[in-house]
């Protein structure tokens, strides 16, 4: 094989393997960005009947009072992380709701990691079958 065929291989190959996370979404460690959004929300959702995590459900946050909202979906782990909704928010005054087709929500936890006003916030929600 020639140097230039050679060269253009080993290219190809450093952007497929190094370009795969860039291209896989939510990373395990992402830069902390709450000095532009604010508190993060981040969470998970279980079936009761086991504990099992559940995906597709359907987070809602919305700012009370106000028509303001965030919409994600938990992946195949059942787990969810977004941004803030903004400087301007305080993360106590945003109502978190759960919804799934087929279950209900039992409870839904929301907590923060910390008193800091930019904390990350906690979402558990916990979900049962309708029978």
């Amino acid at each position: 094989m020639d140097p230039l065929r050679l060269t253009a291989v080993a290219i190809a190959l450093a952007i497929g393997v190094f370009g795969l996370p860039a291209l896989a979404g939510e990373a395990d460690h992402e830069p902390d960005d709450t000095h532009e959004h604010g508190a993060a929300f981040f969470g998970e959702a279980k079936d009761i009947g086991g504990m099992d995590p559940l995906a597709n459900v359907r987070i809602k946050g919305q700012v009370r009072g106000t028509t303001r909202f965030f919409i994600i979906q938990t992946d195949e782990d059942g787990r969810f992380r977004r941004a803030g909704m903004g400087l301007d928010v305080d993360a106590e005054t945003v109502d978190v709701t759960c919804e799934k087709a087929g279950f209900k929500a039992v409870e839904v936890f929301k907590r923060r990691a910390s008193s800091a006003k930019d904390a990350a916030v906690e979402v558990e929600c916990l979900m049962e079958k309708v029978k």
